[in-house]
């Protein structure tokens, strides 16, 4: 993996990072995450015309991947409503680059470097530190520690079986442009399904949100597809989840949540474990 693509990863850590804060901060996380979906479905349509039709062996890859995408919106909109931002985050992104890495070698046959394998550690025992540092202060919450095992599963799932199909289809550009439209026009419906026609009129009273929102998440996932047709699963995972270190931040300046040692130590060793990445990509 190059230095560009390592560069372009962490502007998108920071967008992703963005765009939870900005779901977390909404009265209701499911219709901000339909919303989201809406705005980023209207870009995709626009690059339709321009890339071919889904090959028919892609059609089952794109059901599947639609299928953990719609279910890691589910779960993270659960575990938001049941802790705060830098409580649910952690929780949900805490495992996902172990997990790829194991899927993508598994199922892939993508061994990473020695390099790789102790940056992808390093950001990963970063991670866990904060997740746990939380729960060690209360009971268990299991509510939020079920919905954010299904988000982080469903992360790993679609990292891997989306480097698939980027590869199975040829580009990237196609490949992100139908999964798009497909997974989000998929989880509209399943919204407008549940709260009827007022989510219109949900959506029109938090249109700012959802505008910038949808076009964070937009900007991030074109970022992690394009990563992933250029490297392994389990380097480009462990780089999307430094927006660890941009969600610290924000639950600090915008939600007031306290900044304690732990988040600290485990913020160093994730800034350790991308100047590993990025020292074998230099080398």
């Amino acid at each position: 993996m190059d230095l560009l693509t390592i560069g372009l990863m962490l502007l998108a850590a920071l967008l992703h990072a963005g765009w939870h804060s900005l779901v977390k901060a909404g009265a209701d996380q499911t219709v901000t995450l339909a919303g989201m979906g809406l705005v980023a479905s209207v870009a995709a349509l626009a690059a339709l015309p321009f890339v071919p039709l889904p090959p028919t062996m892609l059609w089952p890859v794109l059901a599947a991947s639609v299928a953990l995408h719609v279910g890691y919106k589910l779960c993270l909109a659960r575990a938001y409503a049941n802790g705060d931002l830098g409580e649910a985050f952690p929780l949900a992104r805490g495992m996902v680059p172990l997990f790829a890495t194991t899927l993508a070698v598994a199922t892939l046959g993508q061994v990473p470097s020695l390099g790789q394998s102790l940056g992808i550690g390093l950001v990963s025992t970063g991670l866990l530190m904060v997740m746990l540092e939380r729960q060690r202060q209360r009971q268990p919450n299991w509510l939020l520690w079920s919905a954010a095992a299904g988000a982080g599963l469903a992360v790993a799932g679609y990292s891997v079986l989306d480097a698939y199909g980027i590869r199975l289809f040829g580009t990237w550009l196609g490949f992100t442009a139908w999964l798009i439209v497909i997974d989000n026009m998929v989880f509209l419906t399943l919204t407008r399904l549940q709260r009827g026609p007022m989510l219109w009129r949900q959506l029109a009273a938090t249109r700012w949100r959802v505008l910038a929102s949808g076009s964070l998440g937009l900007a991030s996932f074109c970022v992690f597809l394009w990563a992933l047709s250029r490297g392994p699963v389990g380097v480009v995972s462990a780089l999307r989840e430094t927006s660890m270190l941009f969600a610290i931040v924000l639950g600090v300046l915008l939600h007031r949540e306290t900044l304690s040692v732990a988040r600290v130590a485990g913020a160093l060793l994730m800034v350790s474990g991308v100047a590993a990445i990025a020292w074998t990509a230099g080398g």
